[in-house]
């Protein structure tokens, strides 16, 4: 009985980044470093955490990780017959390479179609969601 109430380091440490959703903040916060690539990287980190910190304590937006013609290419690649619409499951995937889905969250996949509009909404839903948990 003893052991099920000990708590490991590590599995402190996990609680710890679990909690404070750290892992989710390196991955954006490394996402956008690859994406805009700046030549001082350290500025840039430090000006990307002044800006969330004052977007929680304002009203001020926080910084997303793609403007609305960067969603719409993305999703022109997954529409290249120009239908207006993607697929769950190709939503679901874009969802996982932008780190806007949780390991253990699953979309509703019954939907027929995702179209441009709604594709948008929800990415820029989920980005707010994600940056107001920091």
């Amino acid at each position: 009985m003893a052991d099920r109430l000990y708590i490991s380091p590590e599995e402190k440490a996990q609680l710890y980044l679990k909690k404070h959703h750290i892992m989710e903040l390196l991955n954006h916060l490394t996402f956008q470093l690859l994406y805009h690539r700046p030549e001082k990287p350290r500025d840039f980190l430090l000006n990307m955490l002044a800006r969330i910190k004052i977007a929680k304590i304002t009203t001020v937006d926080f910084p997303y990780l793609m403007d609305d013609s960067n969603l719409v290419s993305m999703f022109e690649i997954m529409d290249p017959t120009n239908q207006g619409f993607i697929t769950p499951v190709q939503y679901r995937e874009a969802l996982k390479n932008l780190g806007l889905l949780g390991p253990d969250e699953v979309i509703d996949e019954d939907r027929e179609v995702i179209t441009r509009e709604d594709f948008r909404d929800d990415v820029n839903k989920r980005t707010l969601k994600m940056w107001s948990a920091f």
